[in-house]
């Protein structure tokens, strides 16, 4: 069965090898995450290097994204760990004042808006404390649970502004690293506003490279200015761990859905994260609510589906991306899901795409096949969201790459012939090497690339 719904799998430790990305590329992988808060230069660069060559033994290609630290709060280097009890009174402070119950966070004086009776929590929520007091000294809180927070551990302060810009100098010199090696996709860390991506932009503009940008929504002022962010962006990754903590839990679900539809409705993708199959970071299956939770993000039209611990630092990295991969297609068989009826027809190109893939499901196709240079041609078709898969040929290895987080598209190279017959039957050579296709498979074949205009070819074809 052709899987839809495209994977991202987080390298880590437990993953940063050549023969364990290609087993997630067997399992169902698309594109690998590199996560830049936990993960050095050098690495970064032999993972990326090892995908390159992981694609040029397969027939698709891997993408690769950046995922930047943005302006991370953090708890310092402090040594051995601390246990907080609840009912116990703490001081965060910016730096060590040999005092009892004190906490160390970095970039503490960059927190502003905190009222008295606010809420700051440790660690992706799991020990909460209330503020009873602000001063020059530090932050005095009220210990809401007990547990043990470690160094370097996040801090949240729910409803206060970081005066920090979201590409950080780190982030600067991480993606110039990057950029000279090679990536596809770039994920924003704490995204807030249009502002932030035109920084982005304005900064990748001095590179050759162009990635695809996803923009990180992670906190309240984000989901605030979503359709400003979503209209300057390729597409958003919905940040479920901080948007949970710096927005009301209770309330994510909606967020998450209501994030997911519009971008749709603009024509951009979509990326459900975090917690995924949490519990088989430690565990060999899923629970029932993880696989529901999956299913739904399916059901409400996310392009891509990503696992962050589970397949950096999880015990059963590749399980995990083979239970993604069979709870998508079990989700993907739903007769309720007509994804195709909610695409805005805003040009000629928009109803050409619709129509296509219409027309693959009237006359009962076996795939679309499309010819394309630039990925337009088979991203417009991927919004339109087809129940057959979408072979893309192009002759661009930054196209390609950059069609692997595309719904329902498997993105192939291949030279293309001066003869458009030629280069269309060399085509059907790697469907039916490949791909396993056989003779009178029927197909809906797109070409744009033999002429200036967006199509000028649209056929109903039978595989000889």
């Amino acid at each position: 069965m052709h899987k839809r719904t495209k994977i991202i799998s987080t390298v880590g430790p437990s993953t940063n090898s050549s023969t364990l990305l290609k087993k997630l590329y067997d399992k169902g992988m698309n594109v690998i995450r590199i996560n830049m808060s936990h993960t050095s230069i050098m690495d970064m660069r032999k993972i990326i290097n090892e995908i390159k060559a992981l694609n040029k033994k397969i027939t698709s290609s891997v993408g690769v994204m950046i995922d930047t630290q943005g302006p991370e709060i953090r708890t310092a280097n402090f040594g051995k760990d601390i246990e907080l009890t609840k009912g116990d009174e703490i001081l965060l402070v910016s730096k060590s004042q040999k005092k009892k119950n004190q906490l160390i966070v970095d970039n503490l004086s960059h927190i502003k808006g905190l009222k008295v009776g606010g809420k700051i929590s440790l660690d992706n929520g799991q020990i909460d404390l209330k503020i009873t007091s602000i001063s020059k000294q530090g932050i005095k809180c009220l210990v809401l649970d007990s547990g043990i927070i470690s160094e370097k551990k996040h801090v949240n302060f729910p409803g206060a502004r970081i005066k920090l810009p979201t590409l950080t100098d780190k982030d600067k010199a991480d993606l110039n690293e990057a950029l000279n090696v090679g990536i596809d996709f770039i994920a924003l860390s704490f995204c807030r506003s249009a502002k932030d991506l035109k920084e982005l932009n304005k900064f990748l503009s001095k590179n050759n490279c162009q990635p695809e940008i996803f923009a990180k929504v992670e906190d309240q002022e984000g989901v605030k200015n979503i359709r400003e962010i979503t209209k300057n962006s390729d597409g958003l990754m919905i940040a479920r761990g901080d948007l949970g903590i710096e927005t009301d839990m209770t309330n994510l679900p909606y967020v998450q859905r209501n994030m997911v539809k519009i971008a749709s409705e603009l024509g951009k993708k979509s990326i459900v994260a975090t917690q995924l199959l949490e519990s088989m970071i430690n565990k060999p299956h899923p629970t029932r609510a993880e696989v529901s939770d999956v299913t739904n993000a399916v059901y409400e039209g996310a392009d891509a589906l990503m696992l962050s611990g589970e397949t950096s630092i999880g015990k059963h990295p590749i399980k995990c991306v083979q239970y993604l991969r069979d709870i998508s297609l079990n989700a993907e068989r739903s007769e309720t899901l007509h994804f195709e009826s909610n695409l805005k027809h805003e040009s000629d190109w928009h109803t050409l795409a619709a129509t296509s893939v219409k027309l693959a499901k009237k006359i009962d196709a076996d795939a679309i096949v499309v010819l394309t240079r630039s990925g337009f041609t088979a991203e417009l078709i991927s919004s339109a969201r087809p129940r057959v898969p979408v072979f893309a040929f192009t002759n661009n290895r930054a196209t390609q790459n950059k069609l692997s987080i595309s719904s329902s598209i498997e993105n192939i190279f291949l030279n293309f012939s001066k003869d458009h017959e030629k280069t269309i039957k060399n085509a059907f050579q790697v469907l039916k090497g490949a791909y396993k296709f056989k003779t009178k498979n029927k197909l809906i074949v797109i070409s744009g690339v033999f002429s200036d205009i967006f199509a000028d070819a649209i056929q109903i074809r039978f595989l000889k």
